[in-house]
């Protein structure tokens, strides 16, 4: 496992019990999500879970395609460990469920080639409805339509994140988890803590 792979589980394992915070955006009450990818809604991320939800996609295929693009910031001493799908409803039949990111303010909707990654999923993927569906696991498998894929998780800095489905209307929520990084004496301390649990399973 490399060390940028364990951050996320030594921050886990740091955190006290609690310290996780809910932000959410949510259309119907917060106001509806930007369609351009020039523009997008930006959003204050804070560390533990930001929840994001919204309504994509055109009712039966018929009008206006809507798209969903937001902007945040990964702050210094953080990174994004998770993009999980909550909830996914929408009709039965075929969907067209896309997303992709990009590490800057804006997103380019002409041209997937110039995302950091970008992936399809559909309900069928957990078998639970696409509850709690690995978003992040879809996007750093990449890459989809030539984006050029990453190795999360993502560090500091500007990102773009982009949600469209072409064929039904889809009321959807996303969770991103925001994970601060242990101080050197934590993770050391982490670390004695595992030697000696993993000496005394020996004995």
């Amino acid at each position: 496992m490399s060390f940028a792979r364990a951050l996320p589980l030594l921050a886990a394992l740091a955190l006290p019990f609690g310290s996780a915070r809910a932000l959410n955006w949510n259309e119907t009450i917060d106001g509806e999500l930007s369609g351009d990818g020039n523009s997008p809604t930006a959003i204050l991320f804070t560390d533990g879970s930001n929840l994001i939800e919204g309504t994509m996609g055109a009712l039966g295929g018929v009008g206006p395609v809507d798209a969903d693009v937001w902007t945040f910031t990964i702050a210094a001493g953080y990174y994004l460990t998770g993009i999980s799908l909550v909830t996914y409803s929408a009709p039965t039949g075929p969907h067209d469920s896309f997303m992709a990111i990009d590490d800057a303010t804006s997103i380019n909707m002409g041209d997937p080639s110039l995302h950091l990654s970008n992936g399809l999923w559909n309900e069928q993927l957990d078998g639970f409805g696409n509850t709690y569906t690995d978003l992040m696991a879809i996007l750093d498998a990449g890459p989809q339509f030539g984006g050029s894929g990453f190795d999360g998780p993502l560090g500091p800095g500007d990102y773009t994140f982009w949600v469209q489905e072409g064929a039904e209307q889809i009321q959807y929520c996303i969770n991103f988890d925001v994970t601060p990084v242990p101080e050197p004496g934590s993770a050391l301390l982490l670390g004695l803590a595992s030697a000696l649990m993993l000496r005394r399973r020996r004995r």
